[in-house]
């Protein structure tokens, strides 16, 4: 329990009692609860969103999700995703790259990247309808945080230090082995087959996020594993228009 609420601490901006000094192993216990943080997240979003449909258009009510996805995670995600993205398109050496990411300012090209994201997230939220609306909602901040685990569990650390240098120096196999299965489960719970395909999708794009990083800079950074939470969220969003175009074909 000690862990899941310093996951919760982490992730969130939400009330949790914390410690200060946190015991040897904490991090590493802490990666393993991601997915389910990841979950209600997502339904606190639902929840949200079911009460804004009452109110208002979907649009409105998608517009309302992002921002409140925004405010409960204090932004760290998307500060990653737009730092990664700074990043992304710099012709920098590894030196440069990392100087881009320490950089507390925003580059154009990381504002852009962010606006195209949230735009993205926007057009898939207003696509998605019916009855698996709120599951879907629901579903992608956990495989957002499965992408997030596997990157933190699979790949070397880029830097000595860092906000993400505890989580991959403690984080073993058996933590990551559990949050997938765990955020299997849930997948399955949710949206059964279709959404272990997703499962799959997460699991896809947290690997290829990592190797994509590794082979480029040598190892990930807590940007980079924030802005691969944010790939995974939005591509499983998109996945699930997908499903949703196929059965009203099929209907």
């Amino acid at each position: 329990m000690r862990a899941l609420l310093t996951a919760v601490s982490f992730l969130t901006i939400l009330p949790v009692p914390s410690r200060r000094e946190l015991p040897p192993g904490e991090l590493g216990r802490a990666v393993a609860w991601f997915p389910l943080v990841g979950l209600i997240i997502g339904l606190g979003l639902a929840g949200l969103d079911w009460c804004g449909r009452a109110l208002w258009e979907a649009q409105v009510s998608s517009a309302l999700i992002i921002a409140a996805a925004l405010i409960v995670t204090g932004g760290l995600h998307v500060d990653g995703f737009m730092d990664s993205a700074d990043a992304f398109f710099s012709r920098r050496d590894r030196a440069g790259l990392l100087a881009v990411m320490r950089d507390s300012r925003a580059g154009a090209l990381g504002v852009a990247a962010v606006i195209s994201l949230l735009l993205a997230k926007f057009a898939a939220y207003s696509r998605i309808a019916g009855p698996d609306r709120w599951r879907l909602i629901a579903l992608a901040p956990v495989l957002g945080r499965l992408a997030m685990v596997l990157a933190i569990a699979l790949f070397p650390y880029a830097r000595e230090t860092g906000l993400g240098a505890g989580f991959a120096r403690e984080t073993r196999a058996w933590h990551a082995i559990g949050a997938a299965l765990m955020a299997g489960l849930i997948s399955f719970g949710l949206l059964q087959v279709h959404g272990l395909a997703l499962a799959g999708v997460g699991v896809v794009v947290g690997c290829g996020c990592g190797l994509y990083w590794v082979r480029r800079l040598g190892g990930l950074t807590g940007d980079i594993y924030g802005g691969t939470n944010e790939v995974a969220e939005l591509v499983v969003l998109l996945g699930g228009t997908l499903r949703l175009i196929e059965l009203r074909i099929l209907q």
